[in-house]
């Protein structure tokens, strides 16, 4: 056996060791998907935001007219009292979930009250579906596909106010298209991450073109029109690629479109969107870059059409 060969059994078996310490340990590569952040401090072309043509519903007006309809007259149900704070409360964890996306999923669930609600990745956003579908006076069946999950949602399964799968999604075989058919609205807030023992692969290669027209789509954390996160020169840990699969989903697809990209709006045109979200105060970025505090929220809603007929949001 060569040299070489020998080098990367080693290299191997050093990786598996140090995972058992919850550490991974490998090779500064070109091939590696762990950018080096040296170079993308001394580059600048992957700081471009992506061509978002051939991907229907990418005009922001359209987008901004979309947030403008699920928000009309619930102003006064997003000032009065902060609805993240009290989906946190009901849940007994902030984690996951942002307060400016909850104040839209908040509106969206009143304005467009889809009758099920399937949800991978639940806890605060869950919460606020609940709280409102109540304010709405309408009752959604609400699944919750959650390995992990709070206190709140055992309790709330056990009321009946839910259902509780407890088990990974890409070790579910529940009928997903069905249950959302009519539509429901199939929520995502997932791992983020690619990777063959993962679910992300699995929603948007398998799930997403087995829906039925009508349903609409929710994915958290997706930072178009780039495709990094906005912290990656100074805090983030975790290189995630959703984005990306997403986007190349979306490219020249005649069944999905975009109801609204909130990054999208934030970066082009945070003005319009906080008209419709008067809570959201935004942070200030450059290509993508975060430069302060300040609400980014990264939620995307997406429409599923049939693609014979003439698409309505």
């Amino acid at each position: 056996m060569s040299l070489k060969h020998h080098v990367k059994r080693l290299m191997r078996q050093t990786f598996e060791v140090a995972q058992q310490f919850k550490v991974d340990i490998l090779p500064r590569h070109f091939y590696s998907e762990i950018p080096s952040i040296r170079q993308l401090r001394s580059t600048q072309a992957w700081r471009r935001p992506r061509n978002m043509s051939h991907i229907a519903g990418a005009s922001l007006e359209s987008q901004q007219n979309f947030v403008a309809s699920c928000t009309e007259g619930l102003a006064a149900s997003m000032t009065s009292g902060s609805l993240h704070r009290r989906a946190c409360e009901m849940n007994g964890l902030s984690e996951g979930f942002g307060s400016i996306e909850a104040d839209f999923l908040y509106c969206f669930v009143r304005s467009r009250r889809p009758p099920c609600i399937v949800q991978i990745g639940c806890g605060v956003s869950t919460a606020i579906c609940m709280l409102a579908a109540k304010d709405a006076g309408y009752e959604p069946e609400i699944v919750c596909i959650e390995p992990y999950p709070t206190p709140f949602l055992i309790q709330q399964a056990e009321a009946g106010a839910l259902r509780l799968i407890v088990e990974k999604y890409e070790d579910t075989q529940q009928p997903i298209a069905e249950m959302v058919a009519g539509g429901g609205l199939f929520f995502v807030d997932s791992t983020h991450t690619l990777g063959p023992a993962g679910e992300v692969t699995h929603i948007i290669c398998e799930t997403l073109p087995s829906l039925p027209p009508g349903t609409w789509v929710h994915f958290h954390d997706i930072l178009l029109p780039y495709d990094y996160s906005p912290d990656i020169l100074t805090s983030e840990l975790f290189f995630c690629h959703e984005t990306a699969l997403l986007h190349a989903f979306l490219i020249n697809n005649n069944r999905f479109s975009i109801a609204a990209s909130l990054s999208m709006l934030h970066h082009a045109s945070p003005g319009e969107l906080a008209e419709c979200l008067p809570n959201y105060r935004p942070g200030k970025f450059d290509q993508g870059l975060r430069l302060t505090g300040g609400d980014h929220p990264s939620s995307i809603y997406l429409r599923i059409h049939d693609p014979g007929k003439s698409a309505e949001i």
